[in-house]
């Protein structure tokens, strides 16, 4: 039987990390290849091709990095049966909800993993992580995932939970892909492979902003915001999505964004929350002002999404078609 063919794409993080000798702080490693072995067990079950993106504490991660590692992956995609991303856990549920959008239409998984020990310390989760992401990207699906443990979680639908080797990444509002075990077991609500035209559309305006309303939030912060001329806003809410609209009232702020042909998203502030402008008058006040719910999204699919729609288009009316529809089941 062929092995399928696997490319691991190396984007950093504490899997490839090393303690600095004299700060004790874990720094990236200068020689990955040393570190991220080619296991000889996970060569019995795939073919694994090993390719350097960069080499980076995810905290440093960027739009421009998630358009070099969509392109990198475009540049591959009929070369492999399926791709693992090496990447910080930090954010790596940005990064997993971006190329959700990147690369869309997908007939072959992209699995991203990582480790919160990094791979040449004793105990490390590195090793089985690997593995366990080598395998899934092997199996009949077909779309960005995150494995960590043995949780198959949709990409744009995954959140960092903990600290915690056995429980880093959740996910609050959908069902897990499947889990890793004897046997792998897959859930029929995952994509699943067969032939379709990748569509790449890889590019993200960052200029946006990104505000949590607090009692006592000042209306002038978001005036502050327009004026420095963010192309886009994403204003947290209480509950499923209310904000002030007596003494302190946002609605007349969001009204002049959106005149003013800027995008406002309203989120949410719940972990395992929906924003729901219709439950009540704070959320209904900021819809009929003009603002966009962010639904079911996490805040990462909700921000990456945002970020990619504003470098397709810059229209209002457009931004909010694809803010309300589901592109890549992130809603």
């Amino acid at each position: 039987m062929n092995r399928p063919k696997i490319c691991l794409l190396f984007c950093g993080g504490t899997i490839g990390m090393v303690k600095n000798p004299k700060t004790g702080a874990m720094q990236p490693a200068g020689n990955v290849s040393e570190i991220i072995r080619i296991f000889p067990e996970i060569q019995k079950h795939v073919q694994l091709d090993f390719k350097m993106v960069v080499n980076i504490d995810s905290s440093n991660m960027s739009p421009a990095i998630w358009t070099q590692l969509a392109t990198t992956i475009r540049d591959l995609y009929d070369q492999y049966d399926g791709f693992v991303v090496a990447h910080g856990t930090d954010t790596m549920a940005y990064t997993a909800s971006a190329l959700s959008f990147a690369l869309q239409n997908l007939s072959k998984p992209i699995v991203f993993t990582g480790s919160l020990i990094p791979l040449n310390e004793i105990g490390s989760d590195g090793r089985n992580n690997l593995i366990y992401a080598c395998l899934t990207a092997s199996q009949d699906i077909a779309e960005v995932c995150i494995v960590i443990g043995n949780r198959i979680i949709r990409g744009n639908r995954a959140k960092k939970y903990h600290e915690s080797i056995v429980a880093v990444f959740h996910s609050p509002n959908f069902p897990y892909l499947g889990e890793l075990g004897r046997p792998i077991m897959l859930n029929e609500w995952r994509k699943r492979r067969r032939k379709r035209t990748l569509e790449f559309k890889p590019n993200f305006d960052s200029n946006i902003s990104v505000l949590r309303i607090f009692p006592g939030f000042d209306p002038y912060i978001i005036e502050n915001v327009l004026r420095r001329g963010a192309h886009g806003m994403i204003l947290e809410g209480f509950g499923p999505g209310n904000v002030p609209t007596l003494d302190n009232s946002i609605i007349p702020k969001i009204e002049k964004a959106v005149k003013a042909g800027v995008p406002v998203i309203i989120a949410n502030q719940m972990e395992k929350g929906v924003t729901n402008l219709t439950a009540y008058q704070g959320g209904y006040q900021a819809m009929k002002a003009g603002a966009i719910s962010s639904k079911g999204m996490t805040t990462e699919a909700t921000i990456t999404k945002l970020m990619w729609a504003l470098a397709n288009t810059k229209k209002v009316s457009d931004i909010r078609e694809v803010m309300e529809t589901n592109l890549e089941g992130e809603l």
